[in-house]
């Protein structure tokens, strides 16, 4: 994949998770905006089938598998946060109590990189289970059809009918 993003911000070392993340996102969007629409009243198509297991597996691969490897990749290799890097270390000293240490150490790869990737996991699922089940209860045309309210006109005077005469 060419990097075509500028060299500035560490915008071009971090760009396979920018563009593997922007194109993710693109994918949702188009569900959503797929979403929107009722569904059909005639079946689905072998066609239409095949073609939204392929779309909903690529988006599986890309939420499950390249986002959040790409994370890791780039917090190991770009922002340096290995066992080497520590956010609290067992010789530092406790603040208000200079006497005593930490009795344990957190790095910033089980620290801040871990937990990072599993709320990345936890955002994705919450978000398909929410997709499947707005998936599966889209109204059809004809239910879309008749939730609309019908207008019943106006009278002589402007003003709204309750019912047709």
């Amino acid at each position: 994949m060419p990097n075509l993003l500028p060299d500035i911000w560490g915008l071009r070392e971090n760009g396979r998770l920018i563009w593997f993340t922007l194109i993710t996102f693109v994918m949702i969007a188009a569900v959503v905006w797929k979403l929107r629409r009722p569904k059909p009243d005639r079946p689905t198509t072998w066609a239409e089938a095949m073609g939204g297991a392929v779309y909903v597996f690529a988006l599986f691969l890309l939420m499950y598998a390249i986002v959040p490897h790409e994370f890791i990749t780039a917090a190991d290799k770009n922002w340096d946060w290995s066992t080497n890097s520590y956010i609290i270390k067992s010789t530092t000293e406790i603040p208000f109590w200079t006497s005593q240490t930490w009795p344990f150490s957190i790095d910033l790869q089980h620290g801040v990189r871990d937990p990072l990737v599993v709320l990345i996991y936890i955002a994705f699922f919450a978000g398909n289970i929410a997709m499947f089940v707005l998936w599966q209860k889209r109204p059809t045309v004809t239910e879309a059809a008749e939730a609309k309210p019908v207008e019943a006109g106006t009278s002589k005077f402007g003003r709204p009918l309750k019912a047709k005469a």
